[in-house]
């Protein structure tokens, strides 16, 4: 169903989506300068890399050099970035503007108004404002690409959707959701994960695709133990935990999956409004509210703040207080599961 893909036919960003900084690092081309700006390593690996591929293209023999901003020494970016020997084409990276000493600063001013040929100087900056007069003239001068790493599930989501775009591919919404929780604990999992998916599926991805391939994960497999406990499904929750558990999967692992669907559920069960006016407060993604609302209706205020309890202690005992954590989580999800609808 269509309205089941999230793919090359819908523009813009996923709703929720952060607000870009600069040019996505998806798109970007050589540019005598560049400016790398946010703090996600993956990002700008990702943007540095297809500059790289993109000049080698066009020049077989460029010439790739790092300048350590920090150390810099009188003159050494002029030196990098003079016409050589035999005339290739030079790619410049400046690392951690953030660390640069006050000759780089100079230096770096200086160069803004050379304007050397073949010379592609990228600079990278992760955050603070040490020099601030240099990055208030790049953001003019140069082209500025978005490095800023995602903030919560909404915006991870918003990645996904967009890795699938700029390939060309579509993946459903509900196996772009499962992505996220499966592998989303790093924009670098979660970029290689979709790249993996697209390369080994051909097609849409679904949701069965995305659980054949990440089923197994740690962040997967606890969560399916949440959701099948908070729904009542106390057999399946219980052979979910101790399959989780056999496999590798740490008791902490699933208390934490229980306790963030426990405070999703008990802040629903009073909420008279949208769950989307709630996603902010909790720190989830609007759509992680309204998968559990329909489940927190099953739920009595009184028994969720039980639940609440019973995850504490388990934590607590899966993190020292008991010799058998184990155990003592399975307890309870057996209570959890239990006090639906009473």
């Amino acid at each position: 169903m269509a309205s089941q893909r999230t793919g090359t036919q819908r523009g813009g960003t996923g709703r929720g989506a952060k607000k870009a900084e600069g040019q996505d690092f998806r798109g970007v081309e050589p540019a005598p300068l560049i400016l790398l700006k946010g703090n996600e390593d993956y990002l700008a690996s990702r943007a540095l890399d297809r500059i790289k591929q993109a000049l080698r293209a066009e020049h077989p023999d460029l010439e790739f050099s790092r300048l350590d901003v920090a150390n810099a020494a009188p003159g050494e970016l002029f030196t990098l970035t003079s016409p050589s020997l035999f005339g290739e084409a030079r790619l410049v990276l400046a690392e951690d503007l953030a660390a640069m000493n006050d000759t780089f600063l100079t230096d770096a001013l200086a160069y803004l108004e050379e304007k050397p040929e073949d010379v592609t100087l990228v600079l990278r900056h992760s955050g603070g404002n040490r020099g601030k007069k240099l990055l208030d003239a790049l953001a003019k001068r140069a082209v500025v690409v978005d490095c800023a790493g995602a903030r919560n599930d909404n915006e991870k989501l918003d990645f996904v959707r967009r890795e699938f775009r700029a390939a060309g591919r579509e993946i459903h919404a509900d196996g772009a959701r499962a992505l996220v929780a499966a592998a989303g604990s790093t924009l670098s999992d979660l970029g290689g994960a979709c790249q993996q998916l697209m390369a080994d599926i051909s097609g849409d991805i679904t949701e069965e695709d995305v659980d054949r391939y990440h089923g197994g994960r740690v962040e997967a497999s606890a969560f399916k133990v949440a959701d099948a406990a908070f729904e009542g499904r106390r057999e399946a929750a219980t052979r979910l935990y101790r399959h989780a558990i056999a496999t590798g999967v740490s008791p902490i692992a699933v208390t934490a999956a229980l306790a963030r669907k426990g405070r999703h559920i008990a802040a629903l069960v009073d909420h008279r409004g949208s769950p989307a006016a709630l996603a902010s407060t909790l720190g989830a993604a609007p759509w992680q509210l309204q998968q559990v609302a329909e489940t927190a209706r099953r739920w009595h205020p009184l028994r969720a703040a039980e639940a609440i309890e019973a995850i504490a202690r388990a934590d607590a005992e899966a993190k020292g207080a008991s010799r058998t954590p184990e155990y003592a989580v399975e307890r309870a999800i057996t209570a959890i599961a239990s006090s639906v609808g009473r």
